[in-house]
């Protein structure tokens, strides 16, 4: 896997003496912060000067009492509401007048995001439909120091700044395991490098069902009439009105969240729909002005599905096959209290095998090893217990000792799975267009997709959730602008506008990430040596780029594209330039053997 190393000290681990066979008695609560031979380091005295928005959180301890994990398999109802304060400060901020309802498909961190943002508009009648349960309470430590639960993503500074302008950042970082660097092993550095960040935000690590408990939380705290949340419910079908808005017809799944799928794969064997009764009222079909597609870029996704099938629509899904495919598999690693629990622990091997790994507020590692899945012998190691022991102590010896036998035997048993293949909404629109001649009896409508449903990537720099996030406010910027018109359909080919063009660039990026030496290391070796020689001339790398916040991706690529050309430029004048002195070197020795030889068989 890809990793961007910025200043390093080498490290060397001392062995440290653990029980492979029994989990640590502490596993489901925070490890305390005992005495270490590796102090975390205080980056606060990088920038400190750093408003709010720029700290390093200090994350306070979970709420005491957690609520028990929901058992049942039917859909349920969470209520969420009332704007306690405006999206750009207090009050409402500008906006149009309402639809009168407004549905998203999709409860996942944009589509809660989104129903949040809303509400704090003063929009009411909000729906989001989710087809999984309901996730546990985000308190619930005995449930989220399991590791088994769900994989872990990283809240970026693009993530911190959108949750602190709907006022969620508290609540959510509060659930979180700040990230202040890296320690790294390879086949090169064998011994390990640690790596430190010198970044305005920390990265927050939070699983990622976690995270949506917290925006459930935050909605039913803050929001108590304007937006229902209706968990186990899938939109079964979309059919547009003449007005722009649509029918949606929903139905019960039998769904589960599965902590071993990640961002937009195709998972339908895992979701089944019960007979369904219309006459009982079990399917609902319902007319809604505004629709807001937030479930992923999967034929799944109802909304996509019929903006992709509807001819009269510009938004289109490009996907893309995956040229460098891996599976995985989690593990949990209990780390000795005198490692340090704030880095982003990775190792790879000479096969190409990764073992990435990030911390949980509960204290522990979760870990994803990564394989590509024609590495057949890598996988048949995985498919016991003692061949998985034998390969972490012959490949993963750094980490052998901190995983217990309990926990490869629960490996072992666990299906390989899959990342996302990549994906955006193409045709420059991220909006159903409203036609101008529509059914003017029928209420004016629209709609729009966020999230993974206009840009899927693979989770490896933690550009996915903190891009929706993104989207929303970008949304709510368009909302604010469609005031004046007192039309809110016209925000919907404003957002287009805006967002559409870096939704591609941020797939396009992301896909050169995933690449091989040619796309990905490369780039990266030659923007490191043309940014020192001339930084007023280069930018610093793409991944460091995608970290300046104030920059848009579609701005990151069109850079990048214009410092890989004068790049190309500079070493062809130099190649150009070397090979005309060689041939000129050449030229007078040739010369000077010829005048040799002239000279001897005159003499």
């Amino acid at each position: 896997m890809p990793s961007l190393t910025m200043s390093s000290t080498l490290v060397v681990r001392p062995p440290v003496a653990v029980s492979r066979t029994k989990r640590p008695s502490s596993r489901a609560t925070a490890r305390p912060h005992g005495p270490s031979p590796i102090r975390p380091v205080d980056v606060s005295r990088w920038s400190p000067g750093l408003s709010r928005r720029g700290r390093l959180v200090s994350t306070p301890g979970a709420i005491a009492d957690p609520e028990p994990p929901s058992s049942s398999n039917s859909a349920s109802t969470v209520i969420v509401d009332a704007p306690d304060v405006g999206a750009h400060g207090s009050g409402i901020a500008p906006s149009p007048p309402q639809p009168s309802k407004t549905v998203i498909v999709g409860g996942g961190p944009s589509g809660l995001f989104a129903a949040i943002m809303l509400a704090r508009r003063g929009w009411r009648n909000i729906e989001v439909w989710e087809r999984l349960q309901r996730p546990p309470s985000p308190d619930a430590n005995e449930i989220w120091g399991d590791p088994n639960r769900s994989y872990c993503i990283g809240v970026s500074g693009r993530g911190q700044i959108a949750l602190e302008r709907m006022g969620c950042v508290d609540r959510v970082l509060s659930y979180c395991k700040t990230v202040n660097g890296r320690m790294d092993w390879s086949p090169q550095n064998p011994e390990g490098k640690e790596t430190i960040s010198n970044k305005q935000y920390a990265t927050q690590v939070i699983q990622r069902d976690r995270l949506v408990a917290a925006l459930l939380k935050e909605g039913e705290e803050k929001y108590a009439a304007a937006v229902t949340v209706t968990h186990g419910v899938q939109c079964v079908s979309c059919e547009w009105t003449g007005a722009g808005g649509a029918i949606l017809t929903r139905q019960p799944t039998e769904c589960r969240s599965d902590e071993h799928k990640s961002g937009d794969e195709d998972d339908d064997e895992t979701c089944e729909a019960p007979p369904v009764d219309d006459e009982a009222g079990v399917r609902v079909t319902v007319p809604v002005p505004f629709v807001v597609g937030a479930e992923g870029a999967s034929r799944r996704n109802a909304v996509a599905r019929a903006m992709d099938d509807d001819d009269a629509c510009d938004a289109k899904m490009v996907r893309f096959e995956d040229t460098n495919p891996r599976v995985y598999k989690t593990i949990p690693i209990n780390l000795p209290e005198s490692y340090r629990d704030d880095l982003n622990y990775s190792a790879r091997t000479k096969g190409g095998v990764a073992l990435e790994a990030l911390p949980t507020k509960e204290g522990l590692l979760v870990g994803i090893l990564l394989v590509k899945p024609g590495d057949k012998e890598t996988c048949a190691k995985l498919e016991s217990r003692e061949s998985l022991r034998k390969y972490f102590d012959e490949d993963f010896p750094m980490f052998t000792d901190f995983i217990t036998d309990e926990d490869l035997e629960l490996m072992a048993k666990r299906p390989l799975s899959t990342l996302p293949t990549f994906a955006y909404c193409g045709g420059d629109s991220l909006h159903r267009r409203v036609a101008e001649d529509g059914d003017s009896s029928q209420e004016a409508g629209g709609a729009c997709l966020l999230g993974d449903s206009i840009h899927t990537v693979k989770p490896y720099f933690g550009l996915g959730v903190n891009s929706a996030f993104e989207d929303v406010t970008i949304l709510d910027d368009c909302l604010t602008s469609a005031a004046g018109s007192g039309k809110w359909t016209e925000a919907l080919a404003d957002y287009s506008k805006r967002r559409a063009e870096d939704a591609k660039a941020l797939v396009d990026i992301s896909r050169s990430f995933d690449g091989g030496f040619l796309t990905f290391v490369l780039p990266l070796i030659l923007d490191g040596i043309f940014s020192k020689l001339l930084p007023n001339v280069f930018m610093p790398n793409t991944i460091q780029m995608t970290q300046k916040y104030d920059w848009r991706f579609s701005q990151v690529a069109k850079r990048k594209r214009r410092d890989r050309a004068l790049q190309v430029a500079i070493l062809a004048s130099a190649l150009g330039a070397m090979g005309t002195v060689a041939f000129m070197v050449v030229r007078t020795l040739v010369g000077l053997m010829i005048g040799a030889m002239t000279g001897g068989l005159a003499a």
